[in-house]
């Protein structure tokens, strides 16, 4: 008896991923902000990621592992050992399929989702760094315009001054909406 297997459709590439076997400059805060940390450090928390962990890159020629979050979410990141790689700079990102001599290459391979969530990185960073986490970057709070989808009214993740007379604490909304790109 023949067993014929269906072939699967071809993932979709990201634009950004060049094509050929060479690594291309690719410009940060455009399609993604790069989040990397030394070597040793990122397999860390690659494991404690797991499934969780979006595409990722590995240099161990230059002791780094890099992580694909979406634009403007790494901004502001202090955390020992980490770089964050925004608007006005660019990342070397590798092929699909690098030269056998290539250092450059992926860890993991970007799939539908090349992208990680940047809460779950930072999160996983923090640990493994030791560094002190911003609460502001593990909210989850978002504004109730953006719910709505009613980004005049929304305060673009800007947060009034709370009262010396309350314990009411008022956190900045952080859905993606609020890209600096596009001017939300």
């Amino acid at each position: 008896m023949t067993t014929v297997q269906a072939a699967l459709p071809p993932q979709p590439v990201p634009v950004w991923v060049p094509v050929g076997y060479l690594a291309r400059p690719r410009p940060c805060g455009r399609y993604w902000d790069a989040v990397t940390i030394n070597y040793i450090d990122g397999y860390r928390v690659i494991g404690a990621l797991g499934a969780a962990s979006g595409a990722v890159i590995e240099d161990p020629e230059n002791d780094r592992v890099t992580w694909l979050v979406h634009a403007g979410t790494a901004a502001g990141w202090d955390l020992p050992g980490v770089t964050v790689l925004g608007h006005g700079h660019t990342l070397l990102v590798p092929p699909l399929e690098p030269l056998d001599t290539a250092t450059l290459r992926w860890a993991i391979r970007p799939g539908p989702d090349p992208l990680t969530c940047h809460r779950a990185l930072y999160e996983h960073l923090v640990v493994v760094t030791g560094g002190r986490p911003d609460p502001r970057i593990l909210s989850t709070y978002t504004s109730p315009e953006c719910l709505w989808a009613d980004h005049d009214a929304c305060t673009k993740g800007e947060v009034p001054a709370t009262p010396p007379t309350t314990t009411v604490v008022e956190e900045p909304c952080c859905c993606r909406c609020h890209r600096p790109e596009d001017g939300r």
